[in-house]
This record gives C-alpha cells, structure tokens and sequence, in this order.
C-alpha cells in the first residue's frame, strides 16, 4: 500500500486531502483489478502508514490536513555538521536511478546560522526547513541524537559541578555531575538524563590524568582527535540477549563449510578476526579460493541501540597499542571473531580462478564455519621461508599454493594499473604500561599480501557482484593523484639529481608510468624512505561514495569494502544489503529493499568517511605523541638524518628509523629564506644552504608530548645535496628578500 501512496504523493502538485488520496489509490488498484473497492481494512492501512510516515518525517501533513512528501516542501533531513563557534551546516542527501538505469547522488548543504541552530550541535541527525523567500536555513527539529560520551574539564561553579567538553563543537551542551570529582580533572561522561534542552545530567566512566601512564596520555589525544568512546546503556542490555555461542537455529538456510580446512592469519595480539580463508586446487587445475567474512549484522540489526553506536562510531580506533572498538568486546572479541575451533556465522565468497588470475565463476553464500587455525602473520612467513613452525605443517601445502596465487594477483593487478609502495610502517614496542621502549619497521612479508590479495579479490568480486544486479551499495573510490602536487614532486626529484623522464601528463595518462616512478625513487637507499614518503603525500584521499569513480591505488575499476564489517561501518552497511537485496527471496521484499538503499547507502557512505578521517587523525597524533615519549629517554645524544621539507619555519627530518623531528629556524645561525623552486632553505648571511635529501648529523634537545615536537639542532652536514642550475634562482629570492627589507 505504501508504494501506492507514494506513486499519488509524487504525481500530485499540490498536498492532496486524506478523502481524495483514498478515491487516487483505488482508481489506480482498479487498473490491475476492476472490482476492486477500497475497505476500511485497506482505510486504517493508509492511515497508519501515513502516521508513521509522518513521525518519521517521509510525509508532511499541512496545517490544513493535507499529505505530501516530505521532499516536495521546504523541510529536508540530514546530518549536522557543527563548527567551533556555535554555527554550521547540514548535509541532505537523495538518490535516485534514472530510467536508463544511470544512479544520481545529489547533495545539498545548507548553511545554518548561529541564532538559527536550535541547539543542535556536531553529529545530530536533524530535520531542517531549508528556507527561501527571505527566510534562511534553520533547524526545526533534533530527530536523533547519539554522539556518546564527551570529555572535558571539571568546572566547580558554586555547589554545583559541570563538564565543559574540550570539543569546541560540543559546547553548547551543559553537563552536570552529581558527583564529587575534583575540579579541573579531564572526564569522559556518559550524558544519562536531558533535564532540559542541552543541559544533561552526565555520569563520570573514566577520568584521564598524563600522571598515570602513557596509555592514559594516548586515550586522551585520541578523543581530543574526536574519537566517540564507549557504548550505550541500551546496548549493554541488548548485549544480554545475544548468545555466545551459535545456536542450532541459528545455522538453518546456511551452507555448511564446518568439515573445510579454514583458518585465519592475524598479528599476534588480534582479537577481533573478521576474515578466515581457504583454498582448493580443482580436477581442472584452477583455484577455488574462499573469504569467509563475520557475519556481524545476523546479531546487529537494524535501528537497534548497538547498530546506532556503530554508525556513530564508524570504525574501530587502533592506536598506542589499545583499540576503541565500532562493536561492543562480547560481539568483535566474542561470537563474531572467527576464533579458533568454534562454529562462527559468516558470509563466504566462493571464487574460481585459472592458473593466470582471470576469475572463473563466483558465488555470494550465507555459511557456517570452524577454523582449523588461527594462524599469525610472523609463523606463516617463517614456515613458507622453510622453516619447521609447529602447529602449521599440516596446513604447509596449503599455504604455499595461497602463496603462488597470491603472486599471480599481485602480478596481474600490477600489470592492470596498481601502484605498489614499498615503505616500511614504524611501529612501538611497549611494556605493559603502554610506554613505548624500542620502535620497529614492519614491511611486508608473504602472509601479509597473502591476507591483502584475497581481501582486495573478495571485496573487488562482491563489488561486481552488486553491480551486476544494479544495486546502489557503498563503494571504496580513489580518485587520481593530485596534479600539482605530483608535479612537485618531479621538482622534487630533480632538486636532489634523480630527475625522472615522464612528465605528470604521462604519469596520468598510463598509470604503468607511476609504477615506473615508484621503481625509480628506490634506486637510492639513502633517499628512499623520504621520497616514499612524498610519494604518498601526493596521492588522492580515498573514501565512500555511492558513485563509481573507481580504485587508482589499487588498480581496480570497481571496488567495495566487504571484509572487515567487525571494524568498519561501510562493511557493515555491505552486509547488511547482502542479506536484504541478494539473499532475499521473496522479490518483493527484495525489490523494496533495493529502493530503501537507493538512499540509505549515501548516509553510510557519508559517515564512514567522515568517522575514517577522525581514525587517520587519531593515529596520526597519537603516532606522533609517542615519537616524542620515546625520544624523550634521548635528549643531548645524537643522530643522522635526512632533510625531508623544508620551509621557512624551519627543517623536517626523517631518522633512518622512521622517526621525525624538526630543526626550527630560531635554532639556525641566523635569518634564513625558503626557495620553493629548488626546495632550499637559504641562508641571508652565506653561513650554509640546506636542500632536501641533505644527510645531517643532529642533536635531540628537547620534546614535548602535549605538542607532540621532537626539536634538534643541525651539529654538522654528512652530505650535500646538490643540483647544477640552483645558483640563480636561490640569489633571486635573496636579493628580493634583501630589497623588500630595504624599503621597509
């Protein structure tokens, strides 16, 4: 009946009475029956879809009692984007497929002023009247707030005691403490009661002091970055009704896959496994390669309060060693990880490949497994270099022929366009405190593109999969690199004698031209860890779109993200359309699912990118945090480095361990000038040049983890970096320097 009224809605111009919305339905259920005659049964249906509709914000009833869509008036809903000062904007999103079957995503932001925010702060789910004819955008209505726990600082005013959140976006909420915590401490609270508006009563769950360990220090950085802690009560008591294990019931309508040889390949300290594999060599000497994937959303269902704290979460949050985690500890640790030697629900995705990578045939199945092993990364490569790692030698033939296919997909998608970086990821090792007492650099080794080649295979395959079928799902997009700063790049590598002989219009035109380039800036080892790292620096920012632009970076012209739905929203959302449009069986049911993700998928795709960039910078600061914990046990010893910006606040280097720091301009000899042209710091005074890709010899002398510095001073230079045709473009700038201090 719903699809009736919305066919009427759409057609009418204007609001339309309840009596005549009756008379347009029947009419048109008299085409597919002519004795049809509208019920009261088929009455009280329409009414009630429309009450609901209508607290739901679908349908707008008039002051006058008429019906219409929502979409076809003033009011639209969205997500409130709040900024520091009290103002903001909201993002609505709709969609829809054309009748050539072309998807269109349209985005509409409508800046809200202060006066007109309706104390909605950053995060709100909000119903807006967008205005015109004089009148500006203004919040009517706050449908859905779910942004956690906040921290702040404990303010004492009077006998009264409050929180005043450290996100300047949350400020206007007022939280007040029924306890006793001293003043100034910095507090994560839970807002349990609204008294009034945006004044809650809040409860203490976790007061953070840098006196107490690294850990607390890190925990703090991280939601300083925006993190969302914690999960709701309401998901805690939802907890309760999921079991820890899976149920017989729980098993109907799946493929049985518990007798298969499956296992997962992990680090040594995951708990949360989303992914298990397998692999079979068929009587045709083709590959039949299994992703088993945690089939998360047959516990997580939809609107329920754990689903709500995902989306507001939007990932996991790995940093210093801990992890705040998108699924509560009992589901991403427990009944969800695909642990060892338990029956676990997943997803599998079942792909035939011939002995050169080309796919054969692929099938989408709901399933039931019981990993063999949970395999870690360090053991795999241990065995697969031949040595005797005990427990894995029954799985040795297997995992050497996963190793061979994983060959050919690295070779093929190289072959297709990927672009394969080789630089090391620095990494901590910590004591049981959380302090970080050495650093290590982890490249990749054979388990690790084992485990990345069938997750890249098995999230490319259901991409196609939906895109066969027509279905609008989340897509991971990456566009091309930045063009100028790709360019600058090239600058770059002429600026330190490695000069490069395409230009960034080849590099675009054929991507096999920037697989040449990343060969290129490896030649040198002593400049290779900074020119990798530019390298990436010029790259596109992936995220989620329901828009097709393709993958650059890994090669492919459509790609999803299946595989980890324990961590990440965007696979969660994946899932959960698997099981309403693909495993579906009623077409019905199906088809109207597919409409509702015509418009579902965008607000997913919105706020996984949005939550993934609060993840980036949540590791990047806490990273960079621990860099000056670390360093500080070092201050007055010395190290080599490599010079890999400059400007004129001063020089970054890079430590041969990956380690950065900066020499800033007051600790120079004198007044110095950056040269963009020739990447060159100028000294006015001739007391030395520096350029990037100089190996200087430094001396720690001081850090700080609240602003996250490491500062050295330059004791000598190892080596110059030098380039012929620098002379008269640095004694230009000089001498335009020296005459604008002239005239002042």
């Amino acid at each position: 009946m719903k699809d009736y009224i919305n066919f009427v809605l759409r057609k009418e111009k204007k609001p339309v009475e309840i009596e005549k919305l009756y008379k347009k339905i029947e009419k048109i259920r008299q085409f597919e029956d002519s004795t049809y005659s509208i019920t009261t049964e088929d009455i009280e249906e329409i009414d009630s879809i429309l009450r609901r509709g209508i607290s739901g914000f679908e349908y707008y009833k008039t002051p006058n009692g008429k019906y219409t869509l929502l979409s076809k008036t003033s009011f639209r809903k969205g997500r409130f984007h709040g900024n520091r000062i009290g103002e903001g904007f909201v993002v609505c999103t709709t969609a829809y497929t054309k009748k050539g079957g072309e998807r269109v995503v349209r985005e509409e932001k409508f800046s809200v002023s202060k006066d007109q925010c309706n104390n909605a702060v950053d995060g709100d789910f909000v119903l807006i009247d967008i205005g015109g004819n004089g009148k500006k955008p203004s919040v009517v209505k706050i449908m859905d707030r779910n942004i956690g726990n906040i921290v702040g600082v404990v303010t004492k005013i009077g006998t009264k005691t409050y929180v005043k959140p450290i996100d300047k976006k949350k400020q206007l909420l007022t939280i007040e403490l029924n306890e006793d915590i001293e003043d100034e401490s910095i507090v994560s609270v839970s807002l349990d009661t609204l008294k009034d508006n945006n004044h809650y009563i809040g409860k203490v769950v976790r007061v953070f002091k840098h006196a107490n360990g690294a850990h607390s220090g890190a925990l703090f950085e991280a939601f300083k970055c925006g993190m969302p802690e914690g999960f709701s009560e309401a998901s805690m008591k939802q907890l309760e009704l999921i079991p820890d294990v899976v149920r017989e019931e729980d098993k109907k309508f799946r493929y049985n896959f518990t007798d298969k040889e499956i296992f997962s390949i992990d680090g040594k300290d995951t708990k949360d496994k989303d992914d298990a594999i397998s692999l079979r060599i068929l009587s045709n000497g083709n590959y039949l390669l299994g992703v088993h994937i945690a089939n998360v959303t047959h516990y997580v269902k939809p609107g329920t309060p754990i689903d709500k704290d995902a989306f507001r979460k939007g990932t996991s949050y790995y940093f210093a060693g801990l992890v705040e985690p998108q699924l509560p500890p009992k589901l991403s640790n427990g009944i969800c990880s695909l642990n060892e030697g338990v029956e676990r629900l997943t997803i599998s995705i079942l792909m035939e490949y011939d002995k050169n990578g080309n796919i054969v045939s692929r099938s989408l199945v709901p399933s039931v497994i019981k990993s063999r092993k949970s395999m870690v990364y360090d053991e795999v490569n241990d065995l697969l270099r031949g040595k005797e790692v005990e427990g894995y030698m029954p799985f040795k033939y297997t995992l050497q022929k996963m190793n061979d296919l994983a060959y050919i997909f690295r070779k093929k998608r190289i072959l297709d366009g990927a672009i394969i970086f080789n630089k090391p990821e620095l990494t901590f090792i910590r004591d049981d405190m959380g302090v970080p007492i050495t650093t290590s650099l982890r490249c990749e080794n054979m388990a690790d593109m084992i485990i990345e080649e069938f997750m890249l295979a098995a999230n490319k395959n259901v991409a196609e999969i939906f895109e066969e079928n027509n279905i609008p799902c989340v897509l991971r997009v990456h566009d091309a690199p930045n063009c100028d700063k790709l360019g600058e790049f090239l600058r770059l590598l002429e600026a330190i004698n490695m000069p490069f002989e395409y230009s960034v219009e080849d590099i675009l035109k054929d991507k096999q031209v920037l697989q040449l380039l990343a060969l290129h800036i490896n030649k040198n080892p002593m400049y290779a860890p900074m020119l990798n790292t530019n390298l990436v620096r010029c790259m596109s920012h992936a995220a989620y779109s329901t828009n097709n632009i393709g993958h650059y970076g890994v090669g492919f012209s459509i790609y999803s993200h299946f595989t980890s739905p324990i961590r990440r929203l965007a696979d969660l959302s994946l899932h959960r359309e698997i099981e309403e449009c693909i495993f579906e069986r009623n077409s019905n049911v199906r088809e109207k699912n597919i409409k509702k993700w015509a418009n579902l998928a965008d607000d997913y795709a919105l706020q996984a990118t949005k939550m993934e960039r609060v993840e980036e910078d949540v590791e990047k600061n806490v990273l960079y945090m621990e860099m000056a914990a670390y360093l500080n046990e070092f201050i007055g010893q010395e190290f080599e480095g490599t010079v890999v910006t400059l400007s004129n606040n001063g020089i970054c280097v890079q430590l041969d361990n990956l380690l950065e720091g900066k020499v800033r301009s007051r600790h120079l000899p004198g007044e110095y000038v950056y040269n963009p042209q020739t990447f060159t710091l100028l000294s006015m005074e001739n007391k030395g040049n520096y350029y990037v890709g100089d190996r200087l010899k430094l001396k720690l002398i001081d850090t700080s983890t609240d602003t996250k510095s490491v500062d050295f001073i330059v004791l000598e230079k190892i080596k110059e970096n030098t380039i012929k045709d620098k002379h008269h473009s640095n004694e230009y700038v000089k001498s335009k320097v020296q005459d604008r201090k002239t005239l002042l």
